[in-house]
């Protein structure tokens, strides 16, 4: 059987709107790659308030990827990608302490796309945290490109974004990367970019620093269960944490027998490795 994917977009959503012009020109309303029957459809309002998944008319597919627009930081052309849901209070759709079920794999293979081409246009790309709604119980990613109205209306970009959306989906597979959590940092931490651009581990939900203060072993275990592939371990940025937040995270870990392991240890033994494999 088929996995049924559709590819959500919002008219109010100028980036989404272009994404999904660019996809169904090249590829129509509705298309399969490989083992992936995939659909494109609209939705009259913002997607992030959205309450269910009746009312997103999402119900019958077994995964949503919502083309998104990206807004704010760090105000300079990038791509995204990231999970919905609320580590701590709504602030912007979905419920407080909520969180969406993540699609790690795929965010990984976006992003992974779109920085091939990126720097030639003069983008940026940015692993986000976990933020804003819907948080709904159907597998859900945002796959975006940002930050201003010129981005989104960008030829270049939009063309980057919605062929790496195409490309990222024909590539993803569960089962391919390491599946992995993660605590800290600002809002797009680079470090946490790098491990979703440079190592086999692929980031589901993460939690930045600005919502540190809610994280506790009920969250951790919201973001466990939520994950969409089985966390093997959490990666701490213990740099960008206060002390208290980051002793309470990693107890919490401990309890929960998930390994921990600080960012930029993980990233020095991936890549001594990578090079190590690439001299042999």
């Amino acid at each position: 059987m088929k996995t049924k994917i559709v590819l959500l977009y919002s008219k109010m959503d100028l980036a989404g709107l272009n994404m999904a012009k660019e996809i169904e020109d090249s590829m129509g309303e509705q298309f399969e790659l490989k083992n992936k029957k995939i659909e494109l459809i609209s939705f009259e309002r913002e997607v992030l308030y959205a309450r269910s998944e009746e009312e997103l008319g999402v119900k019958e597919f077994d995964f949503v990827v919502v083309l998104s627009r990206h807004s704010g930081t760090p105000h300079h052309p990038i791509f995204t990608a990231h999970v919905p849901g609320n580590f701590g209070r709504a602030k912007y759709g979905g419920k407080s302490f909520k969180l969406g079920v993540a699609i790690p794999s795929l965010m990984k293979e976006y992003l992974q796309e779109v920085s091939k081409k990126a720097p030639s246009i003069g983008y940026w790309v940015g692993f986000e945290p976990t933020h804003h709604g819907p948080t709904l119980d159907i597998p859900m990613a945002f796959l975006e490109i940002g930050c201003d109205e010129t981005s989104w209306n960008d030829p270049n970009g939009v063309n980057v974004a919605a062929n790496s959306v195409i490309r990222g989906l024909e590539n993803w597979e569960t089962g391919k990367y390491i599946p992995a959590i993660a605590f800290g940092g600002p809002h797009i931490n680079e470090h946490f970019t790098n491990i979703a651009l440079h190592t086999d581990i692929a980031l589901g939900h993460t939690a930045r620093k600005l919502d540190a203060e809610w994280v506790d072993k009920v969250m951790i275990q919201q973001a466990i269960d939520k994950n969409g592939e089985n966390p093997q371990l959490a990666i701490i940025d213990n740099k960008g944490l206060k002390g208290e937040d980051r002793r309470r995270i990693e107890s919490a870990l401990r309890d929960l027998d998930i390994k921990a392991i600080r960012v930029k240890k993980l990233l020095r033994e991936k890549i001594e490795n990578s090079k190590e494999r690439e001299e042999v």
